[in-house]
């Protein structure tokens, strides 16, 4: 696909500085289409290829029937769905291969909520006056390669500064389509592993990384900090992976029990389930959760063990209780799957800090987890017992070597 840049924009308060960002972009040899998300008037000058009409039917109303409601809230919901429905269609069909959009709040939610539902590596640039303060990104980029720039200004007229922004704005999103106009390359062949991983796992998961691209496979990490396991989760949808390694089950637990660390979404753990893939499984860090610092801790979590990461994160234990609890939600994900599982239990431990003699050892507590999911996991998983702590050599050869078969099964023809 040629480079071609859309721009999706309100243009019945945004026309002026829609009209003008076409304007440099296509200066810069970068043809455009624009996609007009206005709901209160048609533009006067600016004629988009993509008009307020067709985005709202797409959407699931008439425009006129849409101003009708009165209701904000309805018509940026309608706007959201028919953009994101018209982007897909036209992105499918290579009528662009980068989005840029702009605005405050309203222009962010609509501009990302497009970007979110296109695929990972296709340029996405949200100039944005939330881009900064208090407010949190996640609503705004979510599990995507989303870029966000502060406008710094409002976007209101084409003055000095705003025409600075958008001549940088325009100057990366040209240069982000010439180099890459959104394919991913299959550096892997066809070989991709999925990789689970956080600093409590760290030297178990470089192993199995290094072990498996040893033998021909491209291995891709993800931080279990909240989106990390949710961003692999998207992809295996996506189908990049040829199976998973899911050693770190940490943000499971952590959104089990309220943790600074707890997945964002409710469907972690169950992507590579759904397609069948193979998958490795091990209890990587579930025994803490990820609080803020020590001095905010609640009177109970102080009675528990804990450690204090950083000035900003405490590690504080599970409970007995908690543990068990993690246990039948891991089981019952994974009784759903489609393909292959081999979960390994290491008992020596689940992370750095959950070893004999370190601060959040508790063998209670794992022995809980262990019989638990036990109890819970249906009898054609297979499951198995490993004498070795997470991080252990000896546990995560045991990991690669039960991947590889399951590779080597996969595909073996039948006669």
């Amino acid at each position: 696909m040629e480079p071609r840049i859309l721009i999706i924009a309100t243009l019945d308060t945004k026309e002026t500085e829609t009209a003008y960002l076409k304007r440099i972009i296509e200066a810069k040899g970068v043809p455009t289409l624009v996609m007009d998300t206005g709901v209160l008037a048609p533009p006067q000058r600016l004629k988009p290829e993509v008009s307020r009409e067709e985005v709202a039917l797409a959407g699931g109303m008439a425009i006129d029937a849409l101003v009708a409601t009165g209701n904000k809230g309805k018509c940026i919901e309608v706007m959201i769905k028919g953009a994101q429905t018209v982007a897909q269609k036209l992105y499918a069909e290579g009528k662009f291969t980068g989005v840029i959009s702009f605005g405050g709040a309203q222009g962010t939610n609509i501009g990302t909520a497009v970007m979110k539902n296109l695929p990972f590596g296709v340029p996405k640039l949200m100039v944005s006056t939330v881009a900064s303060g208090t407010a949190t990104f996640g609503p705004f980029v979510g599990t995507k390669d989303v870029l966000m720039m502060h406008s710094v200004v409002d976007v209101q007229g084409v003055n000095a500064l705003i025409s600075r922004v958008f001549e940088n704005a325009a100057a990366a999103i040209c240069g982000m389509v010439r180099n890459n106009i959104g394919q991913i390359k299959d550096a892997g062949g066809g070989k991709s592993v999925a990789l689970s991983m956080l600093g409590t796992t760290t030297p178990g998961a470089l192993r199995a990384k290094n072990l498996l691209e040893a033998k021909g496979y491209e291995v891709i990490a993800f931080h279990q900090n909240g989106t990390g396991g949710i961003a692999m989760e998207d992809l295996i949808r996506e189908g990049f992976f040829c199976g998973v390694l899911d050693l770190n089950l940490h943000e499971l637990a952590d959104r089990l029990v309220g943790g600074l660390h707890g997945s964002i979404k409710d469907y972690r753990l169950e992507a590579a389930a759904a397609a069948g893939l193979p998958q490795v499984i091990a209890p990587g860090s579930i025994g803490y959760t990820v609080q803020g610092p020590v001095e905010t801790l609640s009177p109970e979590l102080k009675k528990r063990p804990y450690i204090i990461h950083n000035p900003t994160l405490t590690l504080v234990r599970l409970t007995p209780e908690e543990m068990a609890a993690v246990a039948e939600l891991v089981a019952a994900k994974l009784n759903k799957a489609k393909g292959p599982v081999k979960v390994l239990l290491p008992l020596k431990g689940f992370s750095f800090p959950n070893r004999e003699g370190h601060e959040l050892w508790d063998p209670v507590g794992n022995q809980v987890f262990i019989k638990t999911f036990k109890a819970k996991i249906a009898h054609s998983l297979e499951v198995e017992e490993v004498n070795a702590h997470i991080n252990d050599a000896e546990f995560i050869d045991r990991v690669v070597d039960s991947f590889l078969k399951m590779e080597a099964k996969k595909n073996i023809l039948p006669d």
